[in-house]
């Protein structure tokens, strides 16, 4: 029975790799065909060369862009504003929600407000930020913080309202104090929705910081971008744009890579 029972789990695991690799599969044609038609359509005259330049352009324009001297220093400093703002903004995220979720009286108060101060489009605070902080990386890390932090807060009061009542009648029953209910109970049964939180904060701190370096900025990729696009250099537009989305792609499934490694008691089917 044991013997059939293994093949049967042996069986599955292999049919599961099957249609993972099927669907990479898929998705790399996918962006095959999109790469043939972005390099075929400015080549076949279908689109300005100036408002879409060939993918192999774009690529050369790539290349040539890591290899100058300033590179570099732009791309350290927008990584720099986007990994000080999602860490802050993370910690005040989880602070807030932990706080909001552990204390009713606490959330009625303060809920609408942070609610309110979400519902305000982030765009209109980068002047502020900018006149407040100035031109430098710290108005840019404000901003990151701002639009970061609220998705780990919700997610975070989330996974902690939503802790079955039995396991804290368990708990109370064999006298765990709060603490010990909350390390034991309520922070594991949250984490996988607070990751969740924390994986979208990352690509809303990218957000932030490019948007900041939009506004006002004498450094950053979002600083090149504004340089290349006020100079037509399109292809050079697209090859930050590639950078970014590197970045940003990057950090997140590393971040997901850890919450697969991290919370290992997340049931297989969530996984």
């Amino acid at each position: 029975m044991a013997s059939l029972e293994m093949s049967a789990a042996d069986m599955a695991l292999a049919v599961s790799r099957s249609e993972t690799r099927r669907y990479r599969l898929y998705s790399l044609a996918i962006v095959v065909v999109l790469l043939i038609a972005w390099e075929a359509a400015p080549r076949l005259g279908l689109v300005s060369p100036i408002i879409l330049p060939a993918f192999s352009k774009v690529m050369a324009a790539l290349v040539s862009l890591v290899h100058q001297d300033f590179f570099l220093a732009h791309f350290s400093v927008t990584l720099m504003e986007i990994l000080v703002g999602f860490v802050l903004g993370t910690a005040i995220g989880l602070l807030l929600g932990t706080a909001l979720a552990i204390w009713p009286g606490v959330k009625r108060v303060a809920y609408p407000f942070v609610v309110g101060f979400q519902a305000v489009p982030k765009i209109v605070f980068a002047p502020l930020f900018i006149a407040w902080f100035g031109f430098g990386p710290s108005s840019k890390i404000v901003m990151a913080v701002v639009i970061s932090f609220f998705p780990v807060l919700i997610n975070t009061l989330v996974g902690l309202e939503s802790v079955p009542e039995d396991a804290r009648k368990l708990m109370r029953s064999i006298r765990a104090t709060p603490m010990q209910t909350f390390r034991k109970v309520s922070l594991p049964h949250a984490l996988p929705v607070i990751f969740a939180g924390v994986k979208a904060a990352l690509t809303f701190a990218v957000i932030g910081a490019i948007v900041g370096e939009f506004v006002g900025a004498s450094e950053g990729l979002g600083y090149l971008v504004e340089l290349y696009n006020h100079q037509l250099r399109i292809d050079r537009v697209f090859a930050v744009v590639v950078v970014l989305a590197g970045l940003g792609a990057g950090g997140y499934f590393l971040l997901e890579w850890l919450d697969r490694r991290l919370i290992f008691w997340r049931p297989d089917d969530a996984k």
